[in-house]
């Protein structure tokens, strides 16, 4: 079987999860990025640098974009002209019609994207989708979801209150999980507080909470968490009940590990890393394997959705996301 060529692009602490993940699943990668560390992030796991994205790009299979939100456009669209296959880390663009671009533009050109919503592939989240699927939940389903980690540094650019700050960055992981278990969003509602804007002053948090009515029905709230501190550096929850049971789970669990009357050490995530899982499946698919669970109608539905929250948390109202076949309640 042919080696995979990646360009990936990006040298931060996500191109770093996604290069180790990417080798572990056997592909060859170009690295490059305009911050001057393509080079060292390479040689740490024996990839080679690139000096200019026409170089990532020439002869790859796929781009892995991992750079700022404010680039993805651009280099998508070159993937995109050159037949190359997208791989982006969420969001996919800045706002709807940027990411309307991107996925038209690669369903014009046969080439999959493949939207790098790494919370899917945990594994109590994946079992969580398989119980919703397999109807073991019932009926009148209301979830809630949580999402909190570290402020972002500057390295992700700028969010202003407008553009939904925090909204719009951490809480599309929770609304990626609620539309996956539920499907289409016809309402969001949305609040936020604190220093939502990026980058922040050291030490600031925020909160943003979002109720979203799906098409089926179910009720999803979202609530993400910018923390003031670094620990832990992410904690993710869920809570969902319908008429058939309740499932509940905490990343952080178990809390802590006795072993003879001491400490042994608290535990939390454990399992394969979601990258490692989430790479590992966008490989198989680009190497005409079974179709991975992300395509580019989940990262356009992730983007309208969180673009709708930030809209109603800035004035206040309800937003309505017409789909077809769907009847807002």
């Amino acid at each position: 079987m042919r080696q995979l060529e990646v360009a990936l692009i990006g040298a931060g602490l996500i191109a770093r999860m996604h290069l180790e993940a990417w080798i572990g699943a056997g592909a060859s990668v170009r690295v490059h990025s305009l911050d001057g560390r393509a080079a060292e992030l390479a040689d740490e796991f024996g990839a080679k640098a690139v000096g200019t994205l026409a170089d990532a790009l020439d002869g790859a299979d796929a781009v892995d974009i991992c750079s700022p939100t404010g680039t993805h456009r651009d280099i998508a669209l070159a993937a995109v002209a050159q037949g190359v296959a997208v791989v982006c880390e969420k969001p996919l663009a800045a706002d709807v019609a940027e990411a309307e671009e991107i996925v038209g533009a690669a369903e014009r050109a046969g080439v999959p994207v493949y939207p790098a919503h790494d919370i899917r592939f945990a594994p109590a989240f994946a079992r969580l989708h398989e119980l919703v699927a397999e109807g073991r939940l019932g009926a009148g389903t209301v979830a809630r979801f949580t999402v909190a980690g570290y402020h972002p540094r500057p390295w992700t650019g700028h969010a202003s209150a407008e553009s939904g700050g925090i909204l719009t960055d951490q809480m599309l992981h929770g609304v990626d999980i609620a539309y996956w278990l539920f499907g289409d969003v016809v309402r969001v509602h949305a609040h936020y507080q604190g220093e939502i804007t990026a980058p922040a002053p050291e030490g600031t948090a925020a909160v943003g909470t979002a109720v979203l009515t799906h098409a089926s029905g179910a009720l999803s709230q979202i609530v993400s968490r910018w923390t003031p501190t670094p620990q832990p550096p992410i904690r993710v929850t869920y809570h969902v009940s319908g008429t058939g049971g309740t499932i509940v789970h905490d990343s952080e669990w178990p809390q802590e590990i006795q072993v003879s009357g001491g400490l042994a050490g608290t535990f939390g995530y454990y399992g394969e890393s979601p990258f490692a899982s989430e790479i590992r499946e966008f490989a198989r698919a680009l190497r005409g394997g079974p179709e991975a669970r992300l395509v580019s109608h989940d990262a356009l539905a992730a983007v309208r959705i969180t673009q709708a929250a930030a809209r109603s948390a800035w004035t206040g109202r309800a937003v309505e996301l017409p789909v077809k076949g769907a009847a807002a309640a």
